[in-house]
């Protein structure tokens, strides 16, 4: 019954132990799908596109119609005061007691085309009302019908309702545009983890294998000394090379770990789960346009269209600030009707007609200068943001250039180094043969081993290199050349 419990024991801790730790093999496309899905990069990215564009929404729906209803439905109140009575040439209290009733109904319509307003409102008003002194009070009740029609038409300024509205257009494109560049900024990210942790993995492959070269190399060295065929140098000199590659082969799985733990935050899993990667990263070459690079990135990245809404809105505020210091007129035209009667239903028939029209100017006189002072300081930041513009455009056309340079040079390096690697594996196949005839020494042979993990090491970073270049090329030109058509929204909120 005891061994029955213990295994049973070890059963369940061995259960539980498998469900809290997933192992998980991914290839670059697995993790960036994981990424999109329950990576809190991309989340937080979709939050803050989503309250943004809801935000320049909003500023669009403001200027479309709005009804607003308000009811005051009852309002009583009750109260004496002190007031002072001719006939009795003394103060007196009064009672006064009011009950009312009240609704109104504006309706409110920019007319963004000229910057005027037009406001439609109907009020309607009842009230009952007791006064009088205590024990003598009367009651009185009357009803009031309201409606009016106004149009207000500011002149000689800025139009405020179209420039709100550019402003708000201008915000709801930046926030697509931002959108895609924080998803690219995403899947990069996820790529270079992806493709640091597989070059770790790998290093620790090609370290293990060169620990393994040296125990091979420690044996021989170590049956040829007893052998009395070398002397003990070179013995000490194999122990040597051994523990330092075994302390390399340390290092590199610790910065494995580190890796490991990084690319879990990236793709969203668990603290708990093993995460491996396994990618086919053979060279392919691919084929780049390096004009149609510069135009696409030149036309489409986010920095560039970033800087020409900011220049818009720049000149936008001169217009403001500039139109603040004119000489200005306001139209208001008015046109309604009213009626007040005892009874309810007689307030909506022979009504009494309301007519106003108003011309308001102002002319500024005297202000110490300071809205000459703000329309400098609109000015100056305007021609900032042109030059700013300019100098983006130069920025990214650099960019491209540069990295357009990277590929070709990791192109190159690839080709170069393949024939490296085949070299310094033969050069090394034929070392060992040698040591193990005793033609050559332990440095001849060791020599040959960090030339061959040199070589592989290299060669792995120029393929590395290379697939990251293509990753950040489709980053920063937003045109994918593996597949030949532009980058497009990969998580749609």
């Amino acid at each position: 019954m005891r061994k029955r419990l213990c295994l049973i024991s070890l059963f369940l801790i061995c259960a539980t132990a498998g469900s809290a730790q997933r192992k998980y093999t991914l290839t670059l496309e697995e993790s960036i799908a994981l990424a999109l899905k329950q990576g809190y990069a991309v989340q937080n990215t979709t939050s803050q596109y989503l309250a943004t564009k809801k935000n320049y929404e909003s500023a669009l729906r403001k200027l479309r119609t709005s009804v607003d209803l308000t009811i005051d439905a009852p309002n009583f109140s009750e109260s004496l005061t002190s007031q002072f009575n001719p006939l009795t040439q003394r103060y007196e209290f009064y009672e006064l007691r009011t009950m009312r009733f009240q609704t109104g109904l504006s309706i409110t319509q920019p007319v963004v085309f000229t910057g005027g307003t037009l406001t439609l409102r109907e009020s309607v008003f009842g009230r009952n009302q007791t006064s009088g002194l205590t024990g003598s009070s009367r009651s009185n009740q009357d009803f009031f019908n309201n409606f009016l029609i106004e149009y207000r038409q500011p002149l000689l300024t800025a139009n405020m309702h179209r420039i709100n509205a550019e402003r708000a257009s201008i915000g709801l494109e930046q926030a697509e545009a931002d959108f895609l560049r924080n998803q690219l900024d995403v899947i990069f990210n996820v790529t270079d983890g992806f493709f640091t942790l597989y070059q770790l993995s790998q290093r620790v492959q090609i370290t293990q294998e060169q620990v393994k070269q040296n125990q091979e190399s420690y044996e021989t060295a170590r049956n040829k000394f007893a052998a009395g065929l070398i002397p003990e140098v070179e013995v000490l000199q194999s122990v040597v090379d051994l523990v330092t590659s075994q302390n390399e082969l340390l290092n590199t799985q610790r910065e494995l770990e580190r890796a490991k733990n990084a690319f879990r935050l990236l793709v969203g899993l668990s603290s708990q789960d093993d995460v491996e990667t396994i990618a086919q990263i053979a060279y392919r070459p691919v084929l780049i346009d390096s004009a149609k690079a510069i135009a696409s990135a030149l036309e489409r990245r986010s920095e560039i269209l970033t800087a020409a809404r900011n220049r818009d809105l720049r000149a936008m505020d001169v217009d403001v600030a500039s139109s603040a210091n004119n000489f200005r007129l306001d139209v208001t035209a008015t046109y309604g009707f009213n009626r007040n009667d005892s009874e309810l239903h007689r307030v909506w028939r022979d009504f009494g007609r309301i007519r106003s029209a108003a011309l308001n100017i102002s002319i500024p006189l005297f202000d110490w200068g300071s809205n000459r002072m703000q329309v400098e300081a609109a000015k100056i930041q305007h021609q900032n943001a042109l030059a700013s513009h300019d100098y983006v455009r130069q920025q990214v056309q650099q960019e491209v250039i540069d990295l357009l340079n990277r590929i070709r040079v990791a192109e190159s390096r690839i080709q170069v180094l393949e024939k490296v690697v085949a070299v310094a594996q033969k050069s090394y196949d034929i070392s060992l043969s040698r040591f193990r005839a005793g033609t050559i020494n332990r440095n001849d042979l060791a020599q040959a081993q960090q030339r061959l993990t040199l070589a592989k090491l290299n060669s792995l970073g120029a393929l590395i290199d290379y697939q990251i270049g293509l990753a950040d090329l489709r980053r920063k030109t937003l045109f994918d050349f593996e597949k030949n058509e532009p980058v497009r929204p990969l998580v749609t909120p």
